[in-house]
C-alpha cells in the first residue's frame, strides 16, 4: 500500500510540476568552455510555454535576468552562451531557470552552479573596463 501511495505521490508531482510551470525540465546543466558559460537544458513536453528566463549572480538568493529565450515546443534542446562572466578566473556563478507561460505565470527557479576557469587576460581585463561603465 505504501507503494501505491508513493507512485500515487510521484504522479501528481510531476502532474502539478507540468501545469504550473508549463514544461517539464528533464535537466539544466551550467559548463565553463574557457572564455564563456554555456547553458543548456532539456524539456519534455511543453504547455503554454512563452519563454524561459535566464538569470545570473553570485548566489541563488542573489540573481538578475539577463536573457529571455523564446519557447520552441515539446521535446526541444536549449542552449544560452553568457559571454558576459568572465570578469575573474575561478569566479562561482548561480544560473537560475525561470519559465513564464502566456498567462504571465513564472515558475520557481530550477538552478545551475559552475566555476569559471581559463579566462584569458584580455577578457579580463575588458571585463574590468566594461564594469567601471555601467
Amino acid at each position: 500500500m505504501k507503494k501505491i501511495n508513493f507512485t500515487f505521490l510521484l504522479i501528481f508531482f510531476l502532474f502539478q510540476l507540468v501545469i504550473f510551470a508549463g514544461a517539464f525540465i528533464q535537466f539544466f546543466h551550467a559548463t565553463s568552455n574557457g572564455d564563456n558559460i554555456v547553458l543548456t537544458w532539456q524539456t519534455g513536453d511543453e504547455l503554454n510555454v512563452k519563454e524561459f528566463i535566464v538569470l545570473r549572480g553570485p548566489d541563488k538568493d542573489h540573481l538578475s535576468k539577463i536573457a529571455e529565450i523564446p519557447a520552441k515546443g515539446s521535446n526541444s534542446e536549449y542552449q544560452f552562451v553568457d559571454e558576459n562572466a568572465y570578469k575573474i578566473e575561478g569566479s562561482f556563478y548561480a544560473y537560475g531557470l525561470v519559465i513564464l507561460d502566456e498567462n504571465g505565470s513564472r515558475s520557481e527557479p530550477m538552478y545551475a552552479f559552475v566555476t569559471h576557469n581559463g579566462v584569458s587576460s584580455v577578457k579580463r581585463t575588458w571585463g574590468s573596463i566594461k564594469a567601471l561603465f555601467r
